[in-house]
């Protein structure tokens, strides 16, 4: 059987949609991180046309943005309800309509901020509640970043113990060694700096309903 192998240098954009409706290609809810342009908004995507003149479209909560962090970030510095600014660093499409161009802005703000504690790292956690057209139209939303925790916060894990001990381990064909580990008072904690320019992914908690007229499509 020959191999079809398919890259996005070599396919335009009417032959995505091709694809997708023959069911030979599925875009992923996530689609990969980094400067890509013309990658469409993860499916499925809901279009309608209640009046002839719009045409409006419904992003279901779970699609992800693909953003650049603009605000620099500090549980040292920051406080409660501080803004926060993100940009999307890629195009985002929706039926082969250009929705979302590279470099729209998403506005947030901080909605958790813990110092660090002895035993404890700092918590930090960040929505977002609108997008910025380029029109000036204000888009509400209700998103979160997606992180290595499942209720998206960074940092809060526990620190080490700060006196050593001496452990023996055992191991099945080797024998006795000892191992240095660290137990008693646990470390102080440390705060969380996110500096300009990080690759985060906002995720969609609700859905969010964009009507377009149709001569601004056309």
């Amino acid at each position: 059987m020959k191999r079809l192998i398919i890259t996005s240098d070599l396919i335009n954009r009417w032959a995505w949609m091709g694809f997708l409706s023959l069911g030979l290609l599925t875009l992923q809810p996530f689609a990969s991180a980094g400067d890509t342009s013309q990658i469409p908004i993860s499916p499925p995507v809901q279009r309608s046309e209640p009046d002839k003149r719009f045409i409006n479209y419904t992003l279901p909560a779970g699609t992800a943005f693909h953003v650049l962090l603009q605000t620099p970030l500090s549980t040292e510095i920051n406080q409660l309800d501080d803004p926060v600014e993100v940009i999307s660093n890629q195009h985002i499409y929706l039926y082969e309509e250009l929705m979302f161009p590279k470099n729209t802005r998403f506005l947030g703000k901080i909605i958790q901020l813990e110092p660090p504690i002895q035993g404890r790292e700092a918590i930090l956690a960040v929505t977002f509640q609108e997008i910025i057209l380029d029109n000036g139209e204000k888009l509400p939303i209700q998103a979160h970043v997606r992180t290595d925790r499942k209720d998206h916060t960074w940092g809060g894990k526990l620190t080490s113990g700060t006196k050593p001990y001496l452990s023996t381990q055992r191991v099945a064909g080797i024998g006795e060694y000892n191992k240095v580990v660290f137990g008693g008072p646990r470390a102080m904690g440390t705060h969380i700096t996110i500096p300009p320019g990080e690759h985060w992914t906002i995720i969609l908690d609700q859905p969010l309903s964009i009507t377009k007229a149709k001569a601004d499509l056309y």
